[in-house]
């Protein structure tokens, strides 16, 4: 048995596989054919789009989990509408002659790591913001659209989370997620207190464990990797001797 920590979100125990989620990565095309001004127009529409779509996922949230949580989808509207964040978009296409799609992904780059070296971590947690309407973004250009399938009842890991994906994992089989980055100060963090997911954040987790039962501690942020089973029912009964409400701890090994 591994046991690794990190940071806990939610006070949540759970066990069950280790899937390790690889966010897909658009292939651009570096320089456009055409007019740079119908690449302009072809940015504006997605962008368009975006909002649109953020729209909806705001509405959603405000049903589910009120005002103070969905207003997270209305600052990523605003974001997409940034005056320095458009204007480097434009300048790109305009100045350079290359595609929508490389300039939203150079932009999405130069705002995201812009963000990460500043001092505030609550500024800092923003660049994972930038990267999600710039996603959403370069979707909208491309013709395609975030799908996040589950097979099987899950904990899911990777570098991080963006927001957007919190939304659109089944929740029926979403179990937990951990990250190796993260933020408690993240948007992402306060769509998993909101839903209720369990989550643990700056975990050095890595791949080859993909497929390996865990268990995952929200109160002391520790996640135990290949317990044997009767660890687990020491475990168990070690949570519950302790006041841990019996109902949180969620077995699908």
């Amino acid at each position: 048995m591994q046991i690794l920590s990190g940071k806990a979100i939610m006070e949540q125990i759970v066990a069950g596989k280790l899937c390790v989620y690889r966010r897909p990565a658009p292939q651009v095309q570096l320089y456009t054919l055409g007019d740079w001004r119908q690449e302009i127009n072809r940015f504006h529409r997605a962008q368009q789009l975006a909002i649109l779509e953020l729209n909806t996922l705001y509405h959603r949230a405000l049903n589910q989990v009120g005002e103070g949580v969905a207003s997270i989808f209305l600052i990523h509207g605003m974001l997409l509408e940034d005056h320095d964040y458009v204007e480097t978009v434009r300048g790109l296409i305009n100045g350079q002659g290359v595609t929508a799609e490389y300039a939203v992904q150079m932009a999405e780059i130069s705002f995201s790591a812009a963000f990460s070296a500043m001092d505030s971590p609550y500024m800092q947690a923003r660049s994972a913001d930038i990267r999600d309407i710039s996603q959403r973004v370069l979707r909208a250009l491309m013709g395609g659209r975030q799908t996040l399938l589950m097979d099987e009842p899950a904990i899911l890991v990777s570098e991080d989370f963006l927001p957007s994906e919190v939304m659109d994992f089944d929740q029926r089989r979403l179990l937990g997620l951990i990250t190796r980055k993260g933020s408690l100060d993240s948007h992402t963090a306060m769509l998993v207190r909101a839903y209720h997911i369990p989550a643990i954040v700056e975990v050095d987790l890595i791949s080859k464990w993909e497929g390996h039962p865990a268990l995952m501690d929200g109160y002391t942020g520790n996640i135990y990797v290949d317990p044997e089973p009767e660890q687990l029912n020491q475990l168990r009964e070690l949570y519950q001797a302790n006041g841990r409400p019996k109902g949180s701890l969620l077995i699908h090994a």
